[in-house]
């Protein structure tokens, strides 16, 4: 995800914590597996992927993102609806899962260089 942010050079203006959402759960047997980026939202502009962006969530608590040219990979914890990744740099990404429909979730993301964006995802 953090790559992502590099391809959009910058930052959500408004932030979104409404609370409601903290009963959208997902286990980690959901989590685990390859989910394809749909579509990104920044600053309300959307942009979908088509296939060009997707995250693997290992069982041994790693993770692997491709985007485009972009490639990297770091370590993973859930808690509740929120999945906190460590990148190698280190950059801390938070992914807070805001809607869950079948194998598609909506996220919320953010990371500790101060970016946002929306990210809708389905799961392979």
């Amino acid at each position: 995800m953090m790559l992502l942010l590099t391809a959009f050079t910058f930052a959500a203006c408004s932030s979104d914590d409404d609370d409601n959402d903290n009963d959208v759960l997902i286990s980690e047997t959901e989590l685990v597996g390859t989910w394809n980026m749909t579509q990104i939202t920044v600053n309300g502009q959307s942009v979908p992927l088509n296939g060009y962006a997707y995250v693997t969530f290992n069982s041994d608590k790693t993770y692997h993102i491709v985007f485009m040219d972009y490639d990297y990979e770091g370590t993973w914890k859930l808690e509740g609806n929120t999945i906190t990744g460590v990148t190698p740099d280190p950059v801390v990404e938070t992914m807070r899962i805001t809607s869950k429909s079948g194998k598609s979730v909506h996220i919320a993301y953010s990371n500790s260089d101060g970016k946002k964006m929306e990210i809708d995802c389905t799961k392979r």
